[in-house]
């Protein structure tokens, strides 16, 4: 059984199962092999527009035919041929540079979440490092916002209900804190800062 060896892993299968959560409401316990599909899926570099796409193919066809979801290798086959069929219309497409690559950064900062406010001043600290090209860390302003929100009813009862549903090998406290992470990256649409 592979474990989140980093955090862009971890965050990655995370946000995965967080989508089929959120999107069509389906939850099942996490075992190690649901958990090693995920991985594998990270390791290929599977695009997470490409895996949700596919989710919400199955999850439809698995309603009409009313056949419950119950593991993740149900979307495998799908994920397989969607991710082959991405490569093969990505091979030697130019990619052209993006205009901004600090617009999310700038909007994020623009449209500043209220219930972050007592947090603006490390988030302007270390977004305006990073708009000027300065290294930054961004670990102490995760323990910030860790500790602001850690008596956040629905953030606790989403990571209880998560790590519940987890094989109980993979129930480990750093695995809770990057579902923490990503749940309040995703409620406050924090952009990437790194």
């Amino acid at each position: 059984m592979t474990v989140c060896g980093g955090d862009s892993d971890c965050d990655y299968i995370i946000r995965v199962i967080q989508y089929l959560d959120q999107r069509h409401g389906i939850r099942f316990f996490i075992n190690s092999r649901d958990f090693d599909v995920l991985y594998r899926w990270w390791e290929k570099r599977v695009p997470e527009a490409v895996i949700r796409e596919c989710i919400d193919r199955v999850v439809q066809r698995r309603r009409r035919l009313r056949r419950p979801l119950d593991r993740f290798s149900a979307f495998s086959n799908e994920v397989r041929r969607s991710y082959q069929a991405y490569l093969s219309l990505d091979v030697g497409r130019q990619r052209p540079e993006p205009a901004d690559e600090h617009e999310g950064i700038r909007d994020f900062l623009a449209h500043f979440p209220r219930d972050l406010e007592p947090l603006k001043g490390e988030f302007a600290d270390l977004c305006g490092r990073l708009l000027r090209g300065e290294a930054a860390d961004a670990e102490p302003l995760r323990e910030k916002l860790l500790a602001h929100f850690r008596d956040d009813g629905e953030m606790r009862a989403k990571a209880a209900w998560f790590m519940k549903n987890l094989a109980p090998s993979l129930r480990r406290p750093e695995i809770e804190r990057r579902y923490c992470l990503n749940y309040l990256w995703g409620k406050f649409g924090i952009p990437p800062l790194e």
